[in-house]
């Protein structure tokens, strides 16, 4: 009799325990996320809203949170409430420079790169296989560099 109790109590208590890490999955890993997806999917409406024909967009998220996308002739950065930051021409965009820049004078070899904004300036993210490195957009000088 007593081994069927125990048994149902250690039952019983495994089912509370697994709805405890339930809720706290829910309300501090799941909760935060699907509002700050919400929060994004709003800046990306503006966004597109406010600049016709805008593609590519994406988050950055650096020193602070900051997005990005092109038109056909533009490149555009945007704050975290969707207000432009600065444009440059598209026709400025070197990926290549960029690339030899940072194996160069750097020693980072180019895995992915794709545009973000540090501190001030836009700039290329290098990513490396031991470092991430920001190169600033326009002088080609390094912004930041960090070991991955």
């Amino acid at each position: 009799m007593k081994n069927k109790g125990s048994f149902r109590l250690t039952f019983i208590l495994c089912i509370v325990l697994f709805l405890i890490i339930i809720l706290n999955w829910s309300l501090f890993i799941s909760g935060p996320s699907r509002i700050q997806e919400e929060k994004n999917e709003k800046i990306l409406s503006k966004i597109e809203k406010r600049v016709e024909g805008i593609k590519g967009l994406t988050c950055h998220i650096f020193d602070y949170v900051t997005f990005n996308g092109y038109t056909k002739d533009t490149l555009y950065w945007f704050d975290e409430n969707g207000d432009t930051i600065t444009k440059r021409e598209i026709s400025d965009l070197n990926y290549e420079k960029a690339k030899d820049v940072a194996k160069e004078e750097y020693n980072v070899d180019c895995k992915t790169i794709e545009l973000g904004y540090g501190y001030n300036n836009p700039c290329y993210e290098i990513v490396g296989t031991d470092y991430m490195i920001l190169i600033d957009f326009d002088s080609f000088v390094r912004v930041y560099e960090r070991e991955i």
